[in-house]
């Protein structure tokens, strides 16, 4: 009976996951970057409606080695869902409640919850990505300028006793390749800021290579930033410092 209404309501199949007939499973055709179904759960209390996750969206981001530790991130769900008039609750549930007559509303509210978080995932796996791609890009260019291999991944503590782990390490000198986005240049400050914090780092050397192809100005101005804690040299200059200034453009 309860299917029947709802489907009435959103055009959507539902399946019921218990025997009260009081918790139930909406098939959408909404997907995860990695193809999973968004989850949609709705329990019934009498005139009462919760959609609800189940904590299932915490639990894909999880999955993919995404960490939701920290405040930043936590706030940034509880965000999305408040936009939508949702809520993430302390049992890392995203759920809406909402009157038996009002279910198509706080349905779409939900779903939009829902594919805002599709939304940042793959904003985040394309800057991954990209990310990934410009490491290995300045990778190629230290090794052409300096003439030799470089270690990746390494280790270095700070004065909060953190580990941090940088790009590489050429001729003893701690590479960090970011981009020019304010929140990358702010991450690799405060990494610096800590290392050199540390007494027994005060000869450690650092290079950040910033990538200054797209937005120059930008890079110009993090660049200035830096400088007060380590070295700093343009995607642009690496390449000609590389010998091979129109290189992988």
């Amino acid at each position: 009976m309860f299917c029947d209404q709802l489907t009435s309501r959103i055009g959507l199949q539902c399946h019921s996951l218990d025997d009260n007939g009081s918790v139930f499973m909406i098939e959408t055709p909404f997907r995860f970057q990695d193809g999973d179904h968004i989850p949609v759960y709705v329990e019934v209390r009498g005139n009462q409606y919760r959609f609800f996750d189940d904590g299932a969206t915490f639990m894909h981001f999880a999955g993919l080695g995404i960490n939701l530790s920290g405040g930043n991130q936590i706030r940034f769900l509880k965000n999305a869902a408040e936009t939508h008039g949702a809520c993430f609750t302390d049992q890392g549930e995203i759920e809406i409640w909402t009157e038996s007559e009002n279910s198509g509303k706080a349905f779409a509210a939900y779903v939009a919850t829902l594919l805002e978080l599709v939304r940042w995932e793959g904003e985040r796996k394309a800057t991954s990505h990209d990310t990934g791609v410009f490491v290995e890009e300045v990778a190629q260019y230290l090794m052409a300028w300096k003439r030799t291999e470089i270690k990746r991944d390494p280790k270095i503590t700070g004065i909060t006793g953190r580990e941090y782990v940088l790009d590489f390490d050429i001729d003893g000198t701690l590479v960090l390749a970011i981009s020019a986005h304010h929140q990358s240049s702010s991450s690799a400050l405060h990494k610096l800021i800590d290392i050199k914090g540390l007494p027994a780092n005060g000869e450690v050397q650092t290079l950040v290579v910033i990538d200054d192809r797209k937005d120059p100005d930008a890079a110009k101005a993090e660049g200035l930033l830096l400088s007060s804690v380590s070295k700093v040299i343009g995607m642009g200059q690496l390449r000609v410092n590389a010998g091979t200034p129109n290189a992988l453009m």
